[in-house]
């Protein structure tokens, strides 16, 4: 058991959510039990997965995409006072962390996802609102279709795909999540291929004029990394069972 003061303080020293200007609050959204027996974690906050950790006895609940966003309304009405509703009455304590979970160079979405790939010769890419939440580096030289065999394979998501670039690949940016505007910053940095989670159709346009490879594998896909790591950095820590919620989401 631990308490929730404790495990708030070591998210906030591992995440260092306060360096970041996010579009939501990161940390505690909403307030549960004092003390933390299990813990749950999940991509988004969604009604099914908040059922889901109430019937796993969680006490509380780590999220990427949490309740509060910064052009909501105001109102606690609808879905928003049903899912903190739910909360409130199990006692479950909501924690949230967006960019800092992007960016963290170990357990985020993006360095983590290059490392387990093999990527080498990481660095800081993708600059949002004066930090740089996701990663760039070098691999192994391969043909365009092995690599997307690797990213099909690791985020287990079938890639949306612009190939206007090289044949041969064996550089990369990935920002998870919506970012295929990045493209523009990934074709600057002449990196031969950029992944990232959405797509839009000017982006078909734009990989073949800026000759670079793209690949979306989906918004939720490429963001079910960062709070898997995260949770099993804090199951580990604090030695108290974290379980992850899946929510089949093909966005």
């Amino acid at each position: 058991m631990i308490t929730l003061q404790e495990l708030s303080s070591y998210l906030d020293a591992l995440l260092k959510p306060a360096d970041f200007i996010d579009s939501c609050p990161n940390g505690v959204q909403v307030e549960g039990k004092q003390e933390i027996h299990k813990m749950a974690c999940a991509v988004s906050a969604n009604i099914t997965i908040i059922d889901a950790a109430i019937k796993a006895r969680a006490d509380a609940l780590l999220v990427h995409h949490g309740l509060f966003w910064q052009n909501d309304p105001f109102p606690i009405i609808g879905t928003k006072k049903e899912k903190i509703e739910k909360l409130l009455k199990a006692g479950i304590t909501l924690f949230a962390f967006h960019l800092p979970l992007d960016a963290h160079c170990r357990l985020g979405n993006n360095w983590k996802a290059a490392a387990d790939m093999g990527w080498g010769s990481l660095e800081p890419f993708g600059v949002f609102r004066n930090m740089s939440i996701g990663v760039k580096g070098r691999f192994q030289t391969r043909s365009v279709q092995d690599f997307q065999n690797q990213l099909e394979k690791y985020y287990g998501h079938l890639a949306h795909v612009a190939l206007g670039g090289k044949r041969e690949v064996s550089t990369g940016g990935i920002i998870s999540g919506g970012a295929h505007r990045n493209i523009e910053q990934a074709a600057e940095e002449k990196l031969d291929c950029y992944v990232t989670g959405s797509f839009d159709e000017p982006i078909w346009d734009i990989a073949h004029e800026r000759k670079i490879n793209f690949f979306a594998l989906g918004h939720h896909a490429t963001e079910r990394i960062g709070i898997q790591a995260l949770g099993k950095e804090v199951s580990h820590h604090f030695d108290i069972p974290c379980e992850f919620i899946d929510h089949k989401n093909p966005f």
